[in-house]
């Protein structure tokens, strides 16, 4: 490969979207299905609603008709990131001496930088996006607010998704009883949409709080236990798996993941340390890409890279776009509380 096609648009593109993505714990467990669009706006559904029974008719009468679940079709521009970067790729082959990569060719070591040049960038970008799914969450709305654009896509949460605990239901108090409390919302989330949450992601405190607890120590399972200490299992990512909880079907884990803030530069944790999202790995959610507004680009795809050289002074960008958008479409599925 020569150095033109290593920078050519389509082999950039194809090469960002081959590059396994990193911290999308939340992406990956609850919105599993991914949609690409060629429209700069999609139609999102969200289903909320009792569920019905078909009724009962002579058969020789007409048909009943009857009222279907409630659905609300919503049309939204997915929130476009757009962001780029000078890539020291091309300097690599200009330069034979280079500290980046002294082994192989100077194509092959432009390679392997523009690689990670890909890589750093489309982590940001899947931080944005997990970002969006935490927000979609814990809070029912994404807030997309940046240069040019300020917008809000609500998901319609009611009050009994953002239930804030006090007093003795408190996680840090001795008397409480989560176990209890995460089956009363279960049985909640059930008779509110038919799907019951399996999956609870604790923030920091929330896990502290949850596996110090006398009666949690009880309940979770004993495969999951050493000499009657919980035996946590790091996954990759900042991920723990706590263990699963057979009186409510529940797997258990926390998350530290954090991010920096737009307005304010602090770090601040996706998961709320004093909190926790209770959802279902089964309801119906996704990640929907829309179209990218560039000239070069001629067909649907999840991010976007292309490159090009300024002549004075020199130098090479990397940009790259997506339009991406998470949607709980099965919204009465999750949850999430405030429990310390």
């Amino acid at each position: 490969m020569t150095i033109e096609e290593l920078f050519q648009t389509r082999h950039l593109t194809a090469s960002v979207n081959m590059i396994p993505a990193a911290g999308t714990f939340l992406q990956d467990t609850f919105f599993r299905a991914e949609e690409t669009s060629e429209s700069e706006v999609v139609d999102i559904e969200i289903k909320k609603g009792k569920r019905k029974m078909a009724p009962f008719v002579s058969p020789r009468m007409q048909g009943k008709v009857v009222e279907g679940a409630q659905k609300t079709v919503r049309t939204y521009k997915p929130a476009y990131i757009k962001h780029k970067f000078v890539t020291e790729a091309a300097n690599v082959v200009q330069n034979a001496n280079t500290v980046f990569y002294e082994a192989g060719s100077a194509v092959d070591r432009a390679a392997a930088k523009l690689v990670e040049d890909l890589a750093e960038g489309k982590e940001y970008i899947y931080r944005r996006i997990e970002w969006m799914a935490a927000q979609a969450l814990t809070t029912g709305k994404i807030v997309v607010k940046g240069d040019g654009v300020e917008d809000e896509i609500d998901f319609g949460f009611d009050d009994s998704q953002l239930p804030v605990l006090s007093g003795s239901a408190l996680w840090s108090d001795a008397d409480a009883d989560p176990i209890a409390q995460m089956r009363a919302w279960r049985r909640e989330r059930v008779q509110a949409g038919g799907i019951a949450p399996n999956v609870a992601v604790m923030g920091s405190d929330a896990v502290d709080a949850f596996i110090n607890n006398a009666k949690v120590q009880k309940a979770l399972d004993l495969s999951r236990m050493e000499r009657g200490i919980v035996n946590p299992e790091v996954l990759p990512k900042g991920v723990t798996y706590w263990g699963y909880i057979p009186e409510i079907a529940t797997d258990i884990y926390s998350y530290d993941e954090w991010y920096i803030d737009d307005e304010t530069g602090d770090e601040k944790a996706m998961v709320d340390p004093k909190g926790l999202i209770y959802g279902s790995n089964q309801a119906k959610a996704k990640r929907v890409y829309g179209a990218i507004k560039d000239l070069k680009a001629l067909y649907a795809t999840k991010i976007f890279a292309k490159s090009w050289e300024e002549e004075d002074p020199s130098v090479r960008y990397l940009l790259m776009q997506s339009a991406p958008l998470v949607v709980p479409v099965e919204v009465d599925a999750f949850m999430s509380a405030k429990v310390l």
